[in-house]
């Protein structure tokens, strides 16, 4: 408001001297002045308010159709965005369905010609095709919507102990490909008392979707790991979060200055050096998902990275090739509720 007034004063700055000097004459003691004069230099006060209150309002009418101008930029932005989105996910679906769609339809004219019959070899094989496509529609949506921020995310406080500790895997996927699948215990008490306060440990997050990120890391560890290999899961607390051959920075860095860190680590085949900086792009599969033992659709690495960084975390990798891969997420943990609905 100061530099308003400032400025205001120096627009009528000589108008304001004008009245000034010519009520030191009207003042008793200055120069006698015919009544006219008076009157005159009433109005001339009454006009020279006026002026400044419609000086006001034009100022206050000029910054209000600045910030309405910035409003509209930043909404023809957005809907530039939301055209460039619609218009990738349009691309995606026209260029991944097409494989999977052309294969069934090739089935089903095969079917009608007889040149194949429908038994128990080639149904599942259709039907199996037909999840996929409707997977694939399913994971392009999320992902869509995830990065034109239209996806409602629910975060609330949860105790970090009894968060990690209610933690489910798919031991049935593990026990059919008889791979080991292990769980370590929570972050053990030394860590916690980073914290000072052991039993106060919060995550701020949306529970299903960092669970989804869970289950996509340990899904994708069970595809690469061969039978009787393992695949291990377990958590830290840190000061920092760990190095990783590929690491997605945060959208924004958190107030907190302690990390949780799950990790799921594989015995499986690893990565290639190469391939390792593109796992976490859209539809990147490398070379070994393309045989017909493993299947996807390529985007969840990619969904897990956009939900890691709505949570304010980071996502990264590392691998050894013919040793196993480590992946993990990295988010804040707090001292209690109220700090973490506070850093917001």
């Amino acid at each position: 408001m100061e530099s308003e007034t400032v400025t205001e004063h120096d627009v009528f700055a000589e108008e304001q001297r004008t009245l000034s000097a010519a009520r030191k004459r009207l003042a008793p003691g200055g120069s006698p002045e015919p009544e006219d004069y008076e009157q005159l230099v009433r109005h001339y006060e009454k006009l020279l308010k006026t002026t400044m209150k419609l000086s006001r309002i034009s100022d206050i009418q000029g910054r209000t159709l600045k910030h309405r101008e910035q409003e509209l930029r930043a909404a023809h932005a957005e809907l530039q965005n939301q055209e460039q989105l619609r218009k990738q996910l349009v691309s995606d679906i026209s260029h991944e369905l097409r494989t999977p769609i052309t294969s069934v339809q090739g089935y089903v004219k095969a079917f009608m010609d007889r040149v194949i019959e429908p038994d128990e070899h080639y149904l599942p094989m259709v039907y199996q095709k037909l999840l996929t496509i409707n997977q694939l529609i399913s994971d392009l949506f999320q992902l869509s919507t995830l990065r034109a921020n239209q996806l409602p995310f629910h975060l609330e406080p949860r105790p970090l102990g009894r968060w990690y500790e209610s933690l489910r895997f798919k031991s049935l996927v593990a026990e059919r490909r008889q791979v080991h699948l292990l769980k370590g215990p929570a972050p053990d008490e030394d860590e916690l008392l980073l914290l000072n306060q052991k039993d106060l440990a919060v995550i701020y997050i949306d529970s299903l979707r960092i669970e989804q990120v869970v289950t996509n890391f340990v899904d994708n560890a069970l595809k690469y790991t061969p039978q009787g290999g393992s695949v291990r899961v377990y958590g830290s607390i840190t000061a920092s979060p760990p190095e990783a051959s590929v690491l997605i920075r945060p959208h924004r860095e958190p107030s907190s200055p302690f990390w949780f860190n799950l990790f799921v680590e594989d015995t499986g085949e690893g990565i290639d050096p190469g391939e390792l900086p593109y796992i976490f792009e859209r539809f990147y599969r490398g070379e070994a998902p393309r045989t017909s033992e493993v299947q996807g659709s390529g985007l969840g690495l990619s969904i897990s990275r956009e939900i890691i960084g709505r949570h304010g975390g980071l996502i990264g990798a590392s691998s050894v090739p013919g040793a196993g891969s480590r992946f993990h997420f990295s988010i804040p943990v707090y001292s209690d509720a109220a700090a973490a609905a506070a850093d917001r």
